[in-house]
């Protein structure tokens, strides 16, 4: 099995939506997940996130904050299993237009647009959200109730 580590970003907007990404990949229902993603060897996770951003939000100034919650999971992707350890940072944001697609076009095919997100929005969805528990956690960060040591938020 492949180990990958990824960083993804919380992104809260001053009327407490937080932004994500729907996303479909081969023989899976869609899903919502924040932005981000895999490390590369080495590479800081700030670093890596603010990279991540800037090559899917086309935005390289963020003001990244801490580190809240983290979560590991098992997938299937071309015929590969992954098990990935996935990091997330909290991030105030002015609220803005996300871009159509996506810079990457391996991404941008899996990629079906971003939307901004409340809460009550989320639990009253039929959609499928990473992490799946994503509702019941954003209340604290939104109240800014943030751990002292990264959450595990599960699956």
């Amino acid at each position: 099995m492949k180990k990958r580590t990824a960083v993804r970003a919380v992104i809260l907007s001053p009327d407490n939506k937080v932004l994500l990404a729907r996303m479909m990949y081969p023989n899976t229902d869609p899903l919502w997940l924040t932005p981000g993603g895999g490390l590369e060897e080495n590479e800081d996770p700030v670093l890596a996130l603010q990279r991540e951003l800037n090559e899917e939000i086309f935005i390289a100034d963020w003001n990244i904050g801490p580190l809240v919650w983290r979560r590991e999971h098992r997938l299937t992707f071309n015929e590969l299993d992954i098990c990935v350890d996935e990091i997330f940072y909290l991030i105030r944001s002015v609220k803005f237009d996300p871009p159509k697609m996506m810079q990457d076009e391996n991404e941008n095919q899996h990629f079906h647009g971003y939307r901004w997100w409340d809460v009550a929005d989320i639990k009253v969805s039929g959609e499928t959200f990473v992490p799946l528990k994503l509702a019941s956690y954003l209340p604290d960060l939104i109240n800014s109730v943030i751990p002292t040591e990264p959450i595990d938020v599960g699956v």
